[in-house]
Parts: structure tokens; sequence; C-alpha cells
């Protein structure tokens, strides 16, 4: 019996929640975007906004409503001075602190992150396993850097309150330039930090759209007519043979993607990734 409950909390995942203040209009992709995460039942992804959920509802999606102003609000009361947001955009400066804002929506977490929403996911735990959570404090889908599109923190009191190492923060979130606080701050901090070795972090090669697993380099994001495969959680680069990646994060392509074949109420059991649309196969 006592090697049955060791071997069982062994294969127990840590918790993760993926925490996304959005506001304004749910983009043209975004039942695509549910459905991957959907496949993704371990992990919870948390958004903050003040969009209409969808009508489909997806036990590890959840939605809470509030506004730019209320998340400025929320924000000033956790961290204890004042953050004042002006624009959806300047969020990116905050994501490092969401662990102590969020905090009552985490607390049995193990770890929590931030991410973007123009993405795809393919199937999460495949590269993020039990072994690299209990092994590192951050996780990064970025060679050596911190990505703002996909990174995970720790949910304990010393790795949520990193971003305090940089004593300019209160400053800088009070001012209206996007500095990328959670990608370039976050990585120079995090860095002294690995150098000291004071902190384990895991960011060894691009976890995203490459095109060969074996460079390190992304793969460049062209008008390919059918690039990427997604079926049931899974997620394939087709682009040079036929890769299984985590998620595809295509920034690049916000503008042209536009058209989408299936909606909130729909659930293809696969689909079809171009710069322009995605379009189910069933």
């Amino acid at each position: 019996a006592l090697y049955t409950s060791v071997f069982a909390a062994r294969i127990l995942l840590m918790r993760i929640t993926l925490i996304v203040p959005y506001f304004g209009k749910w983009p043209e992709w975004f039942p695509a975007f549910l459905l991957s995460c959907k496949y993704n039942t371990s992990i919870q992804w948390l958004f903050y906004t003040d969009c209409e959920p969808p009508g489909t509802y997806y036990e590890n999606v959840k939605f809470i409503y509030g506004s730019l102003t209320d998340l400025s609000k929320l924000a000033s009361i956790r961290v204890g001075f004042n953050v004042s947001l002006t624009s959806p955009y300047k969020i990116c400066d905050l994501r490092p602190a969401f662990g102590e804002i969020f905090q009552e929506h985490i607390k049995d977490r193990e770890f929590w992150g931030h991410c973007d929403v123009d993405i795809i996911w393919g199937d999460i735990r495949t590269f993020i396993t039990n072994d690299i959570l209990g092994g590192y404090s951050v996780i990064s889908a970025r060679k050596q850097n911190i990505a703002g599109h996909f990174t995970l923190y720790k949910n304990t009191p010393q790795i949520n309150s990193l971003y305090r190492l940089f004593p300019q923060f209160p400053a800088l979130i009070n001012s209206p330039q996007n500095y990328m606080f959670d990608e370039i701050g976050m990585t120079q901090i995090i860095r002294n930090l690995v150098a000291r070795q004071l902190l384990r972090v895991y960011w060894p090669k691009f976890l995203l759209n490459f095109a060969n697993p074996r460079n390190d380099a992304p793969s460049v994001l062209d008008g390919y007519t059918n690039g990427w495969y997604w079926t049931h959680g899974k997620l394939y680069d087709q682009t040079d043979g036929n890769h299984e990646i985590m998620y595809l994060h295509f920034m690049t392509w916000k503008d042209s993607l536009k058209q989408i074949d299936f909606s909130y109420d729909n659930h293809p059991g696969s689909f079809n990734i171009t710069s322009t649309s995605i379009f189910s196969s069933y």
C-alpha cells in the first residue's frame, strides 16, 4: 500500500494556471485557441477580461469579468504601490507580477504563467514534463530569454516577487511606454540569478514553431499554404517534415489570419493553420 501511494504521488501532474488579461474584442481565431486549450485538460487558463465569455464552456478555461481600470486597482492593492495601466499593451510590463496580483486564484497551483492568445496549442505536457517542473523554478519557451508568449513561474513568494529586484519597477509600470519588461527586464534579472547559481531556469531551446527540432533558431513564418496541422490535441509543423511542436505563435499573422470555418459550437477533431485561415478537416 505504501508503494502504491508513493507511485501515485509521483504520477500526479503539477498544476499550472496560465493568466491572460485580455480587453477589447476576441480575435477571429479564438474558437481554435480555446479548442486547443480544451485538450490540455490538466492545465488551466484564467482570463481577466471585459469581453463576453464564449457560449461554449470548457472546464479548464475560466473567465473573470473586469476592465483595465479594475485590473489597475487590483494590481495596486496586491503589489502595494500605485499601478495605472493606460492601454492593454501595457499589461506586458505587468506580467511578472501576476503571481502576486492573482494570488487568490492560484493558491492550489504549483506553477503559474503568462501567454499570448495569437497561439494554437499542441500537447503542452509532452514538452513540459513533471521532471522539468520539479527541477526548475522558471520555464521559458525561448533560449536564454524569458518569453512573453509562454513562461512559467514556480508559485512561491520568492519567485512571485522576482520583479521587485528591479528597483525602478513602480516608476516603469506607471509610464505609458511599453518596456517589454516581461521579456527584457525579467531576462536581465533571471540571467543574473542564474549566473550566481541562485536560480534554476529551463530555457534550452525553442519550444514553438521551429521547422527542424535540431535547430535552435525559430522558423520564419512565411505565407505557407498548409504548414501546420492540429489533430485531437497534437500540433505538427509540416513545413519541413512532420514534427510535433508544443505550440504555434503566429504574431506576424494577426493582420492576415482572418478566416476560420468553425465557431465555438463546433468541435472539429482536426484543423489546418495557414497565414490567412484556419480550416477544419474533421
